[in-house]
């Protein structure tokens, strides 16, 4: 069984597991960018759900929005680390119309502690906007 990178589902997550060739099952959040594939092959989805007591932690990816200012980043990692959470990788860029663009990748063990970072960094000064990355 893995995890699939698409849509990093974590414990509190509802969730589907996709038989896939080859590879056992792949956990998917219900709500994945690709659930519409899945669906199209109903005979390769199964239920799953997540254990009572699920240990260790995810790596998540969350966009942040702000409008550019001086210490920005800073105020950004700082709320983070304030919330014990750890930052694996960052990347940071303004766009032309001086909108700061964070993605930050985090260690993250359920959906609560996502939900509590995601919503300390949401009162950051100048961020507008905090939301979690699906890739499809």
């Amino acid at each position: 069984m893995k995890f699939s990178r698409c849509c990093t589902p974590l414990p509190g997550d509802r969730i589907i597991g996709y038989v896939t060739r080859g590879r056992g099952v792949t956990i998917h959040r219900f709500d994945c960018p690709n659930s519409r594939y899945f669906r199209q092959h109903p005979e390769r989805l199964i239920e799953v759900e997540w254990e009572a007591a699920t240990d260790g932690t995810y790596q998540v990816e969350i966009e942040v929005e702000a409008f550019d200012r001086v210490g920005l980043l800073k105020d950004i990692l700082a709320t983070i680390a304030d919330s014990k959470t750890n930052v694996v990788s960052v990347n940071a860029r303004v766009r032309k119309d001086k909108v700061g663009v964070v993605n930050l990748v985090l260690d993250i063990r359920n959906v609560a502690q996502l939900h509590n970072v995601m919503q300390k960094v949401s009162k950051v000064p100048e961020v507008y906007s905090v939301e979690r990355v699906l890739h499809s």
